[in-house]
């Protein structure tokens, strides 16, 4: 007495084990198909993160934020005019006021918090780089650096190395310090010729 397919199949649905049938054909073809060299590129991989992808930012977000999206590497907006000198040379202190206009509102009764910190550094960053911007200095690369640490009594130390054009290029450095905690906001002016 041999039962066919059909009889099999509305067997399993009265027990609820549909399907189980070709799960299990699948996954002895996958395994099958270990040895013979073909290709496991199908296979999701979860990519690890790097940085603050935990911070809490204050801003409410969904799952594909797009608050850091100037941050990006802009495209190439200039050819090449062997232009080598700027227009509008990067100013040390209205930057400086931008920077300190900007810690003014949001790092005034900041109280050091583990969770909310980094994310206070993300935004600070744009909102100085954004402000700069928007003196319109010719033909320069902005970069906001900030970095919130907690006040423990200890010290830091920070040292930054690179190559350097003294004519063009600019650098304006601030810090500021609370009871809980010390920011240092550094933003350079890199001239691109």
């Amino acid at each position: 007495m041999e039962k066919n397919e059909e009889d099999t199949k509305s067997d399993a649905k009265k027990v609820g084990l549909v399907g189980v049938k070709s799960a299990t054909q699948n996954s002895v073809k996958s395994a099958a198909n270990v040895g013979t060299g073909k290709s496991m590129s199908r296979m999701k991989v979860r990519r690890q993160s790097y940085g603050f992808s935990g911070a809490v930012t204050g801003v409410q977000q969904h799952k594909y934020s797009t608050l850091a999206t100037e941050f990006k590497r802009p495209p190439l907006i200039f050819q090449n005019t062997y232009q080598t000198e700027p227009t509008v040379r990067f100013h040390v202190s209205s930057v400086k006021k931008c920077m300190n206009e900007v810690l003014d509102k949001q790092f005034t009764g900041h109280v050091y918090n583990h969770s909310v910190s980094p994310g206070l550094t993300i935004i600070i960053a744009g909102e100085i780089m954004r402000s700069v911007k928007k003196l319109g200095f010719n033909r320069y690369r902005i970069i906001s650096v900030v970095t919130i640490a907690q006040k423990r009594s200890q010290s830091y130390h920070n040292a930054v190395s690179f190559l350097w054009d003294h004519e063009r290029d600019g650098i304006v450095d601030t810090h500021r310090e609370l009871h809980t905690a010390f920011i240092q906001a550094t933003v350079f002016g890199v001239y691109l010729d």
